[in-house]
């Protein structure tokens, strides 16, 4: 037996160097593979932890009676707790006067030894960390807070790579699918190059049996040494990229499993062909039973694909959350696989009735390459399914590693979006949104910043809708184009637009600088109903306080505080001087939107008159009287309204400890603000909140922001509402919201944030530096101490879906290079069992060059059907899988579009080519060079 292996092996020694190569990238590509994604998927939980601000958590309580106990205790419990997760505990303690010290343990990962098994034990202590702490009395002394993130972020973390995990095991899929298709392939070939040998045994007297261990022996030789190389080169190949190899036993394991199913393929084709040999019959040799087999082949792979893929589409992705834990659905996993392997086989269906109609073509006209190999592709199915299959697979892998390459980054950009809303958000500190002082800054300096492409004021509110939330986002119309990301949201806004609702305010010049407020009032006090002996302590004087509101282009709105009036029996005419915000007098198209006045509460009744006589604007070249008398006005508040030409005012009557307050709005006389009983607000709402509170188009919608009862009239629906993360929301014109609260309650929510799209998008760098442009010239205005700017790269987290993508590529690279090598395998194959051909055709005149030109033409026209093939299968099967499985890892947002990335598509798809244009070059060189040896050889008889 071992004679026998050695003596089929020494014949056939140029075939088995190619199945060695084969089996050893095989070996190499899935430690390679292996590795990387282990590489990659520690590099993200490190990230996640340790990315920006490293995560931590700080436990704080104060000093017990035995201090060394009381620390002895914290860091038993978060051993505990935390189990084999790498961190260090850090002690301080902190002085509160003559209290008790406060003492804080500060728990922070030791991110460069971080690995993503950790992951569960930061997530699980963290979360219980509070709760046994805090039953501890060696411990807690009068209460304890565990502040911090480090158990949300690893817990994201965690679930993101859960997710990542289970998407791997489509190209692990893909991969092994390819693996053993070429394995069985070429296993085939070798079996069909050794079949007279076989038939030779047979009739010598050879049981199936022995000719069967012969060949596992062989195969076990050549797969073990073969696997052994190909785990070695992936170790090597790791180590010189930087990378940390796996644990050695990941890549061992790799190398035998590889080497087992090689020598098992090997041994299980060589077998069966043995046994068919014995026992052919003269019927067996018509075909018609391999024909049937292929039939029922191409039938029952495309079922298996229909099903897998119809179990992917409806899962979206392979992962399965069940009782809580995640799974992956095998079924669904092997989905894109199968399906490009029964797309391959249709192509090879195909492709015999394709080459005999060229054939037939051919023969037309004049030359013998065409048709021949025309005719040797179509009599050859067989020998042609090897490359046909593997370029199909090669290059469909090639095309889903390109579409999830492009796809997944585009679906993090717009989960980002969606999340962030824009480019650059700047949020301002809190206790300068209501501040009539202290107004949020100026958005058109900011537009003006270099590498800026825009910029607008924006309201982000939380509103309810019969006490449930809703995401309110108000902008003004028109100005989040260049702003807005993703940037197909911006017309979403269309349905708002819709006339100015402050169009009948009277209008400020240009260049203004300042308003003189022209204002007087009076107040009688009925003191009365008081005891002489307290009347000198009581204050009869009456405080007012004056506010202006002013609209810009945008028709938002800025406070102002004009100042205070103190009123008594005498009445009191006052010039009050408001100068305008740097930011607002550069603004276009100011107007007077309203007048203001709020009255502080009385000890005794009070008559009170107040006035507004009058209104300038002040520029460079003087003032300018506002036309007020033309102008209509509504009113609001709790106070009731006397205007009288230019004077705005009010006669007031205030009870005991009675305030009030007035607000006379400007409006076009017809439907602004005030004008009707029940004032609306176009809004577009998510097709999640339309659906929610069954709020078709052109319905209305009734909410509650900032305890005012507002009307939303539905404009429209759209999937998303950028910068708002909840599934309900609406988007609304910033003007027109302002309008309506400006006629209906006392306090408006002001924009509180100030949005900043970026020139450069898709440049992270040019996005970091308008981002430290854009704090810089807030932290300057004087007004907007404790904004925080954050950009996409603060919203999104960590990158948890890289390992599959790396994994994608790493399959279809590993997928080409295994085609091309299984293109080697056929065409050293042919070249020896078709050497009697060259010597015949030679005989009839064919020249070498011809000869060899007309086999390249063969291997080419099969390359390009099956990269071609397999571009197309590739292309349908990535549309309908890609998207869902990019949902799948980035966790968040729409199902994204499909997007295939040109840097990758390209270079695989051309060293697939070029492998085959190397390999027909070769097999042509080496035809010619038979046709033109004319020496006596047996292998020609």
């Amino acid at each position: 037996m071992v004679r026998t292996a050695w003596r089929r092996a020494v014949a056939h020694c140029g075939l088995l160097a190619l199945v060695t190569l084969l089996v050893a990238a095989i070996a190499a590509t899935s430690g390679v593979t292996a590795g990387a994604v282990a590489a990659t998927t520690t590099d993200a939980a490190r990230a996640a932890l340790g990315g920006g601000s490293t995560a931590s958590l700080q436990v704080t309580t104060r000093l017990a009676e035995d201090p060394a106990a009381q620390d002895a205790r914290v860091r038993s419990t978060v051993a505990d707790l935390f189990g084999d997760a790498p961190l260090r505990i850090d002690r301080a303690e902190r002085p509160d006067g003559d209290d008790t010290p406060f003492v804080e343990w500060t728990l922070v990962p030791v991110v460069g030894e971080v690995l993503p098994a950790d992951l569960a034990g930061f997530a699980a202590g963290g979360s219980t960390l509070h709760s046994t702490l805090r039953a501890a009395d060696a411990v807690a002394v009068r209460g304890l807070t565990v502040e911090g993130d480090l158990a949300q972020r690893a817990a994201a973390e965690q679930e993101a790579q859960a997710a990542a995990r289970a998407v791997l095991t489509v190209p692990v899929a893909l991969l092994v699918l390819v693996a053993l298709v070429a394995l069985v392939q070429v296993a085939r070939l070798l079996a069909q190059a050794r079949e007279r040998e076989t038939e030779i045994l047979v009739a010598r007297g050879a049981d199936v049996w022995q000719i069967t261990a012969a060949a596992g022996l062989e195969a076990l030789v050549v797969c073990l040494g073969a696997a052994t190389l190909g785990t070695a080169a992936a170790a090597a190949a790791l180590a010189a990229t930087g990378s940390p190899p796996p644990a050695s036993t990941v890549l061992v394991a790799g190398g035998v499993l590889t080497a087992f199913a090689g020598t098992t393929v090997l041994t299980v084709v060589t077998g069966t062909r043995a046994r068919a040999v014995a026992g052919r019959r003269v019927a067996d040799r018509s075909g018609r039973l391999r024909r049937a087999a292929t039939a029922g082949t191409v039938v029952g792979v495309g079922l298996l694909a229909a099903a897998s893929t119809w179990r992917l589409v409806d899962l979206g992705s392979p992962l399965v959350v069940a009782d809580g834990g995640t799974t992956w659905d095998p079924l669904a996993a092997a989905g894109p696989a199968v399906a490009l392997s029964a797309l391959g086989l249709v192509t090879l269906a195909l492709l015999g009735p394709a080459a005999r109609a060229a054939a037939r073509l051919a023969a037309r006209r004049d030359g013998a390459t065409a048709v021949l190999a025309s005719r040797q592709v179509s009599r050859a199915l067989g020998v042609a399914a090897v490359p046909v299959v593997l370029l199909v697979l090669a290059g469909g892998a090639s095309v889903l590693a390109a579409a999830y390459a492009g796809t997944a980054p585009q679906a993090r950009a717009d989960l980002a979006a969606q999340r962030l809303g824009t480019d650059v958000r700047a949020v301002v500190a809190p206790g300068a949104r209501l501040a009539p002082g202290r107004p949020p800054a100026r958005t058109e300096p900011l537009a003006r910043t270099e590498g800026a492409a825009g910029a607008m004021p924006v309201l982000a509110e939380d509103a309810t809708v019969q006490g449930d939330p809703l995401g309110l986002l108000a902008t003004p119309v028109g100005a989040g184009h260049g702003v807005v990301r993703p940037a197909s949201a911006a017309d979403a806004t269309a349905p708002l637009r819709g006339p100015d609702p402050f169009a009948g305010a009277p209008s400020l010049p240009e260049g203004v600088t300042a308003l003189e407020v022209d204002a007087a009032g009076v107040a009688i006090a009925d003191m009365s109903l008081l005891a002489p002996l307290y009347r000198g302590r009581v204050d009869p004087t009456l405080d007012v306080a004056v506010t202006l509101w002013v609209a810009d282009a945008t028709g938002s709105l800025t406070m102002l505080d004009a100042g205070r009036l103190e009123l008594g029996e005498e009445p009191v005419d006052a010039r009050l001087d408001v100068p305008l915000p740097e930011g607002l007098a550069a603004a276009d198209d100011l107007r007077l939107a309203a007048v203001e006045w709020d009255v502080d509460g009385v000890l005794v009744p009070t008559q009170a008159t107040v006035a507004v006589r009058g209104v300038d604007a002040r520029t460079a070249e003087g003032s300018t009287p506002l036309d007020l008398a033309g102008t209509a006005w509504s009113h609001a508040g709790t106070a009731p309204a006397a205007t009288d030409g230019d004077v705005l005012g009010a006669e007031l009557t205030l009870e005991e400890r009675d305030g009030t307050w007035l607000r006379l709005v400007a409006h076009d006389g017809t439907a602004a603000a005030g004008a009707t009983d029940r004032p609306v607000v176009p809004a577009v709402l998510t097709r999640a909140a339309a659906q929610r509170w069954d709020a078709a188009v052109g319905e209305e919608l009734e909410i509650t922001l900032t305890g005012t009862e507002v009307v939303l009239q539905v404009a429209g629906t759209t999937d998303v509402v950028p910068g708002r993360p909840t599934a309900e929301a609406a988007w609304v014109d910033l003007g027109r919201l302002d309008a309506v609260l400006l006629a209906t309650t006392g306090q408006l929510p002001r924009p509180a944030e100030a949005w900043v799209g970026a020139a450069r998008p898709e440049d992270p760098a040019a996005v970091g530096d308008l981002a430290r442009a854009v704090e810089g010239a807030l932290g300057g205005a004087g007004g907007a101490d404790g904004t925080e700017v954050r950009t996409a790269a603060d919203v999104i987290g960590s990158d948890g879906g890289s390992p599959v993508r790396l994994a994608m590529v790493l399959a279809a690279a590993g997928a080409t290079a295994l085609a091309v090598l299984g293109l080697a395998v056929v065409a050293a194959a042919t070249s020896a069992a078709r050497r009697h051909e060259v010597v015949v055709l030679r005989a009839l005149g064919v020249g070498p060059r011809s000869q060899g030109r007309g086999r390249a033409v063969e291997l080419v026209v099969l390359g390009a059907v099956g990269l071609g093939a397999g571009v197309l299968a590739g292309a349908a099967v990535a549309a309908v899988t890609v998207p869902g499985l990019a949902h799948a890892v980035v966790r968040g947002g729409v199902v994204p579009d499909l997007v295939i990335s040109p840097a990758v598509l390209a270079p695989l798809l051309a060293t697939a080519a070029l492998g085959v244009v190397l390999v027909a070059g070769a097999v042509s060189s080496r035809v010619a060079a038979q046709a033109r040896d004319t020496a006596y050889r047996t292998e020609v008889r």
